[in-house]
């Protein structure tokens, strides 16, 4: 019953996350949800022939059978889903097959591959070689880790290439184009790190501690009512999970003093130029999109504090498994050049058609 509670919330939420989506229309809702349900449907009838196909076997075989048509089925949904139920306006530009993408964002995911080869080795190695039962914890992290890995790093692999395609046709056939002296850079780095020095907090928790009074209260009340178990192993969970989420919110909303420094180290490293085309921005060494299912462009202004900087504000929906869905607002502020202020109003003209329902101030 909890489940299904869950469920039909979570679908509210997702719904209500997408309908503030610009590319939300009741056309491409529609066929989402028939190609969501046909995919579905494949997906199961996949595991009913698997399980008729194993009848019999051992118990090695039927689990082996069924752990390859789950990660077969859920890789298959998710690329479906992404290649079918995304509109045509957030897709990447079309290029030449002979074209070489950039790989800025695909590094993102060998780091990844990094991170889940080294916590699978961690636990893996004292798992075969402990003689003791508690191996068999060791190679269940190892286990659960490598299944995750086989999920996730193919979806982050197709999610980044995609962001590489989109970035190499703003490259190739940019709207506006700006590069920056070494000086202007380093300037422009200490500009943004001692702003975000200067970013207040934005929760303090003697402060701001009833805005967590609804989301722990319904986790609380969730729990208790209608999760089995004992009332330890419940009174258990919820201090774990309320627990993380206190920190995760407090850690969060620390305010911009803690990373001034590091921001000025990563813009540092990156490139000092700044690319506007038809399928996004690429600044400080990183992608967005203008237009996307989980990102989108909200304004575009002029920022008249010295110096002068273009400043686009995106928001980012983010999945809360224990509340609404998180809209997160991102800040990029682009350094205007001397002299190539004319620009702008190339870029106010191809923003305004690419994004029509958006603010743009930018002549």
């Amino acid at each position: 019953m909890f489940q299904l509670i869950f469920a039909i919330v979570f679908l509210f939420i997702a719904w209500a996350a997408w309908r503030r989506n610009p590319l939300y229309s009741r056309r491409s809702t529609l066929r989402t949800i028939f190609v969501v349900l046909l995919a579905i449907a494949g997906a199961i009838a996949l595991i009913i022939a698997a399980v008729n196909l194993t009848a019999g076997r051992s118990a090695a075989v039927t689990f082996s059978a069924m752990g390859v048509v789950i990660v077969v089925d859920t890789l298959a949904l998710i690329f479906v889903i992404q290649t079918f139920t995304v509109p045509r306006e957030s897709k990447p530009t079309s290029l030449p097959h002979a074209t070489k993408l950039v790989t800025t964002n695909r590094k993102k995911v060998y780091k990844w591959v990094k991170v889940f080869a080294i916590i699978i080795l961690v636990f893996a190695i004292p798992g075969l070689l402990i003689p003791w039962d508690i191996r068999y914890a060791f190679l269940s992290i190892a286990g659960i880790t490598a299944f995750l890995a086989v999920i996730l790093l193919p979806v982050l692999y197709w999610t980044n290439r995609g962001f590489d395609q989109s970035l190499t046709a703003v490259e190739l056939d940019p709207w506006v184009h700006w590069q920056y002296t070494p000086e202007q850079w380093t300037a422009w780095s200490n500009v943004q790190a001692e702003r975000l020095r200067v970013t207040p907090p934005s929760f303090v928790l003697s402060r701001d501690w009833h805005r967590l009074v609804w989301p722990v209260g319904a986790i609380i009340v969730g729990v208790y009512v209608f999760c089995p178990g004992s009332w330890t192993w419940k009174t258990l969970y919820i201090v774990g999970v309320c627990g993380a989420i206190v920190a995760l919110v407090v850690l969060s909303g620390r305010g911009g003093a803690h990373g001034a420094d590091k921001l000025r180290a990563k813009l540092l490293r990156a490139d000092p130029q700044a690319y506007f085309g038809r399928d996004g921005i690429f600044c400080d060494g990183v992608f967005t999109p203008w237009v996307n299912v989980s990102t989108f462009l909200v304004s575009a202004a002029i920022d008249e504090r010295q110096p002068r900087s273009a400043m686009f504000n995106f928001e980012r929906s983010v999945p809360n498994p224990y509340g609404p869905t998180q809209v997160i607002p991102i800040h990029q502020a682009v350094l205007i050049p001397s002299g190539r202020e004319s620009d702008l109003a190339r870029l106010q003209q191809e923003l305004a058609a690419r994004c029509p329902n958006v603010r743009i101030s930018l002549a």
